[in-house]
């Protein structure tokens, strides 16, 4: 589970461990992966924490070596990892650093950690998901960096499907709309109410819901389920005019791994 220490990939660390499953969780801030993983074996489960930068080839080695050695093989890999730039950066003001260092943790880190779990993919009806965004299909204002990656992410899914299918590997992605996070519970029940009001739910998404698309993915109940991206975000895309307000998912974060 990469970038599995904060907001969305600890929901789904937890879903996975409550489901029983072996959790191995990575992030790149020091300790921060090992904190997720002695929560889930507080409750019993079985975890590790790996810090890894998924976008460093020689991290990405190392990580898959550790889990080859402790592990022998890998049932599910959910590419979770990402960054996104504090505020909203226009085109102008869009720099080919800021630009290569959003492709490097959300595009080519799906890739490198996509290529280093397959040998250990082994079982038959292993899955992999991807977390895309509903970004991918429908632009936020001034965040081209972290929309394009998104679709990357979601073009190279379905090629990896095409691909991976004669394995019985699956490949599928999630699009999550808004999701509440501890920077989104910060902010006031005002602002709250703003954020809220173009969704058709008429709230923002939590992330337990995220996960538990994630765990209906790598499941056997999806067994026939490859090349798909699940959108998850309240019936936004779903309407022909936005109303309101526009949600920022820039403002109030920064790596999320």
């Amino acid at each position: 589970m990469t970038g599995g220490s904060r907001n969305l990939g600890r929901a789904i660390c937890r879903r996975f461990a409550s489901d029983g499953a072996t959790v191995i969780v990575n992030g790149v801030h020091p300790g921060e992966a090992q904190s997720v993983a002695e929560e889930l074996r507080a409750g019993r489960a079985d975890a590790v924490g790996i810090d890894a930068d998924v976008s460093d080839p020689a991290d990405v080695d190392a990580m898959f070596a550790r889990i080859r050695v402790d592990y022998g093989r890998l049932d599910v890999l959910v590419n979770n990892a990402a960054l996104t730039l504090v505020g909203r950066v226009p085109l102008t003001e869009l720099t080919v650093e800021d630009w290569d260092r959003v492709f490097a943790v959300n595009a080519r880190g799906m890739f490198l950690c996509t290529r280093g779990a397959l040998p250990l993919l082994t079982a038959r009806g292993a899955a992999i998901v991807n977390i895309s965004s509903i970004g991918a299909s429908k632009a936020h204002r001034e965040a081209a960096a972290y929309d394009a990656s998104k679709g990357a992410i979601e073009a190279f899914t379905r090629a990896a499907a095409i691909e991976l299918a004669p394995q019985s590997i699956r490949v599928n992605a999630v699009a999550p709309g808004a999701v509440s996070n501890a920077e989104y519970e910060q902010i006031p029940n005002s602002r709250k109410r703003i954020e809220a009001e173009p969704i058709p739910l008429g709230r923002i998404g939590r992330g337990d819901e995220i996960a538990d698309a994630v765990a209906y993915l790598a499941s056997d109940a999806a067994s026939y389920v490859t090349g798909h991206v699940l959108t998850i975000d309240g019936g936004l895309t779903a309407q022909s005019r936005q109303r309101s307000a526009e949600i920022d998912i820039h403002a109030r974060t920064g790596r999320t791994s």
